[in-house]
């Protein structure tokens, strides 16, 4: 098969993923900050719309899953997201200062999806690419 099921259960794991990890940092931001940095110092205001944002990738996860050759470019935003938001938590929100929490949060939340992310959207653009030239056939 050129898109398994077991890409399509990845992908829904990831959408559970973002919805518990988005409503943790949304409505919780002053823990996750506190945790992520090890400090007691008050959490910006931007950490909410961090959690928003992982929300909304949750959706982008599940419309990946169900209608791959539809959506598969969403496999492949997910993993862009995941670069550009790594980085921008290192510098904005750590400033630089990485602790054993930072690092965990930056690798299970960010770099440990990226290449999942992008295998998954290349199958899903071969997925696009067969049912393309592969129309179904009609019967009688």
């Amino acid at each position: 098969m050129i898109f398994p099921n077991w890409i399509r259960g990845f992908l829904l794991a990831a959408t559970a993923y973002n919805i518990l990890w988005g409503i943790f940092i949304a409505w919780f931001p002053e823990s996750f900050f506190q945790w992520v940095t090890e400090s007691e110092q008050t959490a910006p205001g931007i950490i909410v719309w961090q959690g928003r944002v992982v929300l909304i990738m949750a959706f982008a996860y599940i419309a990946c899953a169900i209608h791959p050759g539809k959506w598969w470019f969403l496999a492949f935003f997910g993993a862009l997201t995941k670069v550009i938001g790594g980085a921008w938590f290192y510098y904005v929100i750590l400033e630089q200062e990485v602790g054993r929490k930072a690092i965990f949060h930056l690798l299970m939340n960010d770099a440990i999806w990226i290449p999942f992310l992008i295998y998954i959207g290349f199958r899903a653009l071969a997925y696009r690419k067969y049912k393309r030239e592969n129309p179904p056939q009609e019967t009688e």
